[in-house]
């Protein structure tokens, strides 16, 4: 896994990274707006005392996710959270994996990693590897304002805490596989972007109503993990067994 082969494609992947505008701002600006802004004001709102419990009229029963609405008004603030995470890590990877491959494709540098003596894994491990760092090193550093915040205001125990870092690094994990199979399979950006948009409005869906079925936002966000876990293990599989480098410079 950490061959020289593979340490030296991750360096020229880190670097083009870097060097694109377009990806470091999308890397940057969308998370702070999902990660920090949009729950800061809700947990804000709550200590401003702005939220209040909901008043149902008699007979009427809220879903198993949404119950403690009724009791709890943090109960909300704590149910947005989980999808709003899991966007956070689905986002990044699935808006950047698209400049450091078809950008190559485009600019014909995959021939001449073709030309070099690596194998076809070792070229998408590397690109993997550069995605998941730069997606970690802005959705962690976001993460941290978040939980101190949870913990600080004290709207939700360290296990919730745990329970959603575990949901944004297996989001993390899956949003790079797969955006990185789409990219390796698109000719072009606008092919990668609609495929990226029809794939993730699904999978959004599905976060919002495991919020509103599963009882209780831990729970929510545990089984969001092992969704995104099995779907990472899907997608590796598929781009390690589908990609060849005649396929990568098509």
């Amino acid at each position: 896994m950490f061959a020289r082969e593979v340490r030296i494609l991750f360096g020229k992947e880190w670097c083009q990274l870097l060097r694109s505008r377009g990806a470091m701002l999308t890397a940057l600006l969308l998370p702070v707006l999902l990660l920090v802004i949009i729950p800061g004001v809700q947990m804000l709102g709550l200590k401003s005392g702005a939220m209040k419990p909901v008043n149902l009229p008699p007979g009427v029963e809220l879903p198993p996710g949404l119950r403690e609405l009724a009791e709890d008004p943090v109960a909300m603030m704590r149910a947005m959270l989980v999808p709003f995470i899991a966007l956070g890590g689905l986002i990044v990877p699935s808006a950047t994996a698209s400049y450091i491959l078809i950008t190559e494709r485009e600019s014909r540098t995959l021939e001449l990693l073709v030309a070099l003596p690596v194998r076809v894994g070792q070229i998408l491990l590397a690109k993997l590897l550069a995605l998941l760092a730069l997606a970690s090193a802005v959705t962690l550093v976001l993460f941290t304002v978040d939980a101190a915040l949870i913990l600080g205001l004290r709207v939700g125990s360290p296990g919730f805490v745990l329970a959603l870092l575990l949901e944004l690094l297996t989001s993390l994990a899956f949003s790079t596989t797969s955006a990185l199979l789409v990219s390796l399979l698109a000719r072009d950006f606008r092919t990668a972007n609609n495929i990226n948009g029809l794939f993730i409005g699904p999978i959004i869906l599905v976060c919002f109503l495991a919020m509103v079925a599963v009882p209780g936002p831990t729970l929510t966000a545990l089984l969001l993990s092992a969704l995104f876990t099995v779907g990472a293990a899907v997608a590796t599989f598929v781009a390690l067994r589908v990609i060849t480098f005649e396929r990568l410079l098509r």
